[in-house]
């Protein structure tokens, strides 16, 4: 589908991976149970992208790059891709760049939107249209083992009022216009995974046949429970798992487990 992909990096003190190309979701986690070591994570350079964007306007057929990114209340990888448009404007490069107010699986159900359009011939401008219907398409709910990976990392946004006195409280966290956001709280964990198929089944009661992504952060068997009964309540037309990312894991925490859903409609041929 022609589409490329530049990685955010993961710090261990001193040591730096690439997400998904020197460290895999399964080493990452491996690794954050055998370190004291909390993870960072920084954007690309302005300079890793301008390489990508010249090699890719340099290709046949390519007349103009769309780069669609992580949130920009949760990453500078927005700005860095913006200020990389700028540089290779002089080259005649046309490169719109996109903030999806988004994270993880949800961004790459809108990098898939978009390729499948360009694929078939859609304009620019077109793409982009679908690209903004998209990403208000998308709705996510999650919940996190505990909520010190997005305090430490900065990243807790309009959830910050939940920390402190949550003693057998789980908060459930949804994505706000690109800020972590608290959705509800719920007491006991064994109430969470039922509460968030009722979220999911409330959302979309009237809305045409979903696309649901279930995701987790190192607790597989967290995960098959939740499709279990997701598929129970709401038979969607496709249910996909996915790992959450090193670079998301370390804002997110080992635990965290997440469901996402769109129309099924969103794009069709």
């Amino acid at each position: 589908h022609n589409i490329e992909t530049v990685p955010l990096n993961v710090h261990f003190g001193d040591e730096v991976f690439q997400d998904q190309v020197t460290i895999s979701p399964e080493e990452f986690y491996a690794k954050l149970k055998s370190t004291r070591v909390l993870p960072r994570t920084s954007q690309p350079s302005p300079g890793d992208f301008v390489a990508v964007y010249e090699r890719l306007a340099g290709e046949p057929g390519t007349e103009a790059i769309v780069s669609i990114h992580l949130s920009s209340e949760m990453s500078g990888t927005y700005q860095s891709a913006l200020i990389a448009s700028q540089m290779v404007k002089e080259k005649s490069i046309d490169v719109t760049v996109v903030d999806s107010r988004l994270a993880s699986t949800c961004i790459g159900a809108v990098v898939l939107t978009a390729a499948k359009a360009a694929r078939a011939g859609r304009s620019k401008a077109e793409v982009l249209e679908l690209i903004e219907t998209a990403t208000k398409n998308i709705d996510v709910v999650f919940v996190v083992d505990t909520l010190e990976y997005l305090q430490r990392n900065g990243r807790i946004g309009k959830a910050a009022g939940l920390i402190g006195g949550l003693l057998h409280i789980k908060p459930i966290l949804t994505l706000d216009d690109g800020f972590v956001a608290p959705f509800e709280k719920i007491r006991g964990s064994s109430r969470v995974i039922p509460r968030m198929v009722e979220i999911l089944s409330e959302k979309v009661k009237s809305r045409p046949p979903q696309i649901v992504y279930i995701l987790n952060a190192d607790c597989p068997d967290r995960a098959r429970e939740l499709e279990t009964k997701v598929r129970e309540a709401v038979e969607p037309k496709h249910l996909l798992h996915s790992v959450i990312g090193p670079v998301i894991g370390a804002h997110t925490g080992p635990g965290t487990l997440a469901v996402a859903w769109h129309d099924a409609d969103l794009w069709q041929e």
